[in-house]
């Protein structure tokens, strides 16, 4: 999949903004050096607490002690992804690929940074690479039925918000799920030659978003 992202004029104008109140969050490995984790819990936290600024400081700070550490990179590209810099979210997960295998979760960053640049079937394949990695992620399955929304594909948008639907027993999930059929039925009613309303991505804890497999940064 190529890696060029286009810069699209009215990013927060579509149903693919990332709500930063609750991240969508997982991460995979330990830090590389014991000295950097308590960096990355602190950074960690910030983002639970919407201090996407803040987070972006603290990784970067884990990035300049040890740039060869893949958690504090991939934690890094998620914080500037949330506060909105997608170029650059880009350019970590880029030297993230340099240092271990795309894992499932980057699949999903990737996804979200093709949304924002407005190169949608790049993000449906992103998101389908994690799913390839981790047959049922709900981060990637709700990211592949946001890619079809805003190709307006919503026929299959709407199929396969059904099926997830079904699949998925967390309340909390169901209530986001909810949402955003919603949203995507907003869009259905804009006419494709106008800009779409602005529709934030609803808020899903990170808590609610691990799956097995994914663990969440400790500082062990």
């Amino acid at each position: 999949m190529s890696l060029r992202v286009r810069q699209v004029g009215t990013v927060a104008a579509t149903l693919l903004t990332i709500a930063t109140a609750n991240p969508i969050f997982a991460v995979e490995i330990k830090p590389a050096q014991p000295a950097i984790a308590p960096i990355i819990m602190k950074g960690y936290e910030q983002l639970k607490k919407a201090d996407v600024s803040g987070a972006v400081k603290t990784f970067s700070d884990a990035v300049r002690q040890n740039q060869n550490d893949a958690l504090a990179r991939r934690c890094l590209a998620y914080a500037l992804l949330c506060n909105g810099s997608a170029e650059e979210s880009l350019q970590q997960l880029i030297l993230l690929t340099r240092l271990v295998p795309t894992s499932a979760s980057d699949w999903c960053t990737f996804g979200e940074v093709y949304l924002v640049a407005g190169s949608y079937q790049q993000a449906e394949d992103a998101f389908n690479d994690a799913l390839k990695q981790k047959e049922g992620l709900f981060w990637a399955r709700a990211g592949v039925i946001r890619a079809k929304a805003m190709q307006r594909d919503f026929k299959s948008a709407y199929l396969l918000i059904a099926e997830l639907i079904a699949d998925t027993q967390d309340q909390k999930m169901k209530n986001y799920l909810y949402q955003l059929r919603i949203s995507i039925r907003r869009l259905e009613l804009t006419p494709a030659l106008i800009t779409p309303p602005r529709i934030d991505l609803p808020g899903v804890s990170p808590e609610d978003l691990n799956t097995p497999g994914m663990t969440q940064v400790n500082e062990s």
